[in-house]
C-alpha cells in the first residue's frame, strides 16, 4: 500500500492484514444485501452468522466497529470509529489525507478548501456531521460523511461500498487508520471465516456497476 500522510506510520504488513479482513467483511455484507433484495431463504443462515462475525471483528479491532442495519428494503453494513467528536476526528485524521477538496455541513461541495476564510469558519462551526470530498490522482473523487451517532456514542463513516473497499479512497484510509491506531489481535481470524460464506461473487463488471449504482443513493440514509 502506498505511503500517505495518514497511514505512513503503520507497518505495511499490518495494513495488508486489515485490508483483507475489512474488504471481505464489506463484500459479504453487500452480498447479504443483494440476497435481501432477492428474498433469498438462505438469509436465515447468513445474517446470524455475519452478525456473530461482526462481533468478532469488533473484538479484534478496538477503535472501529461494524454493525448491521436492517430495514424492509435493505441490509446495510454500518461502520463506526471512536474519536470523541467530529472536530477531533477531522483534526487527527480527515485533514491529514492528501487531496481534501471540499467540506460541508449538508453537502459535499459547500465549502472549497482553497477558500481559506470560508474554510476557517466551517472548522470553527463544525458540530456533529461533516461531508468530505477528496481528489486523488489514483482513485479520482471520493466522498464520505462523518456523523456523530448519539446512541452508539461513536462517529459513523458513511460511504458507498465501492468507495469503502477502494484502498486509495479517503474512507478506506480513515477506517484503516483507526483500526491500526487501536491495535489488533492477529490471532482472531476474520478473513477465513468471511471467505467461508460461499457467495459465488460471479457478478460481471456491468452487473457490479449496476449493483453499486442501486446501492449508492441510499448510503446516506
Amino acid at each position: 500500500m502506498a505511503p500517505n500522510g495518514l497511514l505512513e506510520e503503520f507497518d505495511d504488513s499490518a495494513l495488508k492484514h486489515f485490508k483483507k479482513d475489512f474488504i471481505q467483511m464489506i463484500k459479504v455484507g453487500a452480498e447479504i444485501d443483494r440476497y435481501w433484495e432477492e428474498y433469498q431463504h438462505d438469509l436465515d443462515i447468513f445474517i446470524p452468522k455475519f452478525e456473530k462475525l461482526a462481533e468478532k471483528f469488533n473484538r479484534k479491532y478496538k477503535w472501529i466497529k461494524i454493525k448491521a442495519k436492517k430495514t424492509i428494503e435493505y441490509y446495510k453494513v454500518r461502520i463506526f470509529i471512536k474519536p470523541k467528536d467530529v472536530r477531533e476526528f477531522f483534526a487527527e485524521a480527515a485533514a491529514r489525507i492528501p487531496g481534501l477538496k471540499a467540506v460541508g455541513k449538508t453537502n459535499f461541495s459547500q465549502v472549497e478548501v482553497n477558500d481559506t476564510d470560508k474554510f476557517a469558519k466551517f472548522l470553527d462551526s463544525m458540530l456533529d456531521k461533516a461531508y468530505l470530498s477528496y481528489v486523488n490522482p489514483e482513485s479520482g473523487t471520493s466522498t464520505f460523511v462523518a456523523a456523530f451517532d448519539r446512541k452508539e456514542r461513536m462517529i459513523e463513516i458513511i460511504a458507498s461500498p465501492a468507495d469503502i473497499i477502494n484502498e486509495n479512497s479517503a474512507a478506506f484510509k480513515i477506517c484503516a487508520y483507526y483500526a491500526m491506531k487501536g491495535g489488533f489481535d492477529k490471532k482472531i481470524d476474520i478473513y477465513g471465516d468471511a471467505s467461508a460464506f460461499g457467495f459465488s461473487n460471479l457478478l460481471d463488471e456491468m452487473e457490479k456497476r449496476e449493483w453499486f449504482d442501486r446501492f449508492n443513493p441510499r448510503f446516506l440514509e
